[in-house]
């Protein structure tokens, strides 16, 4: 795979969130760099630029050398657009509209090969407003899917509500979504790097799933051994009808099994699978194996090797609505190698 491929954040987050603030934020912090930026509408850009009509229709130049497109269509044919115009760019920033699934932005950088060789994606950011992000997850699907696909969240505004909130806001964040980081700030200044999170590499996915793991077992003492045939320690937690189940499993997998079951279970169950990750101990595979889910769709990627000595175990965690931990668990022991 091209290691010059650029780099994309999408950025995403509840209507008033301050998803452009940031956005502003990062164009004027990063002078630097070059930006490509796809806005859902026009009408709604508040970027701090004046922009200017560029040689391309539907592509606008920015007085900092940034670009700025409106996604008229499809994404995957703007990101063609974009390739193939005449202007360059460093990092690409993906603002969606403030009721879109983060998700189903992802699918083009993970599911299209053309687009996969020019793209990698970086990170989901979503902006959540401290005053009232309770309510909308409460009230919203679409809040819902944002929190749950992201890979780092930001409570903007967080001055202006109490301490003891912002630390129950993040309880019930962390809740929804245990992979994410959460920082919270200001008019969207945020120090921290957003732009080079690496979301999607796996060293960053397996200390994501570790510390998932680690978390659910700070919170819950009700495991229980067992032998070798079954998922030997699990995890239930969730706030509202959003629940995580978290799984061990000692025994190694039978990779067409899992593949098979959970490409079948989240074109039946999409609609309420938010999130799938899992670092895979599949037979007769000396490497890890990462799965994650975007949208429908499961991807492999292969992760570093076993350590001989060190004990293999699958970890994997999914994140939805209504979850049942002992389908679930059934379901996964049918996933399990046998010798034939």
């Amino acid at each position: 795979m091209n290691e010059d491929r650029i780099p994309v954040t999408i950025l995403t987050g509840f209507l008033g969130a301050g998803k452009t603030t940031v956005l502003n934020h990062l164009i004027s912090a990063n002078p630097n760099t070059k930006f490509a930026i796809i806005e859902n509408e026009f009408g709604e850009i508040g970027i701090d630029n004046e922009l200017v009509v560029g040689a391309d229709s539907g592509i606008f130049e920015m007085s900092n050398g940034c670009i700025c497109c409106t996604l008229n269509g499809e994404l995957v044919q703007t990101l063609v657009d974009l390739v193939n115009g005449e202007h360059e760019f460093d990092h690409l920033i993906v603002e969606t509209t403030g009721i879109a699934e983060p998700d189903g932005v992802a699918a083009a950088f993970v599911a299209e090969p053309a687009i996969q060789s020019r793209f990698r994606l970086d990170a989901t950011i979503c902006l959540i407003d401290a005053h009232h992000a309770e309510d909308i997850l409460k009230e919203r699907e679409e809040a819902k899917r944002q929190v749950t696909f992201a890979d780092y969240i930001v409570i903007n505004k967080a001055s202006e509500v109490s301490a003891d909130y912002i630390k129950q806001l993040e309880g019930i964040l962390k809740s929804a979504n245990s992979f994410a980081e959460i920082a919270h700030c200001d008019y969207g200044k945020i120090s921290t790097d957003l732009l080079n999170l690496n979301a999607y590499e796996v060293h960053q996915v397996e200390k994501k799933l570790d510390e998932a793991h680690a978390q659910h077992e700070h919170h819950h003492d009700h495991e229980h051994e067992c032998n070798d045939s079954c998922p030997a320690h699990k995890h239930e937690h969730h706030h509202s009808d959003i629940v995580t189940q978290s799984f061990i499993i000692k025994a190694p997998l039978d990779v067409l099994k899992f593949r098979h079951w959970l490409n079948v279970l989240l074109m039946i169950q999409g609609k309420h699978l938010y999130r799938v990750k899992g670092i895979m101990n599949f037979q007769y595979q000396d490497r890890r194996a990462i799965v994650q889910s975007v949208k429908q769709m499961c991807v492999f990627t292969t992760g570093d090797d076993w350590v001989e000595g060190e004990e293999r175990a699958t970890k994997i965690v999914f994140i939805g609505k209504h979850l049942r931990r002992d389908i679930l668990e059934k379901q996964l022991n049918n996933c399990l190698f046998k010798l034939p």
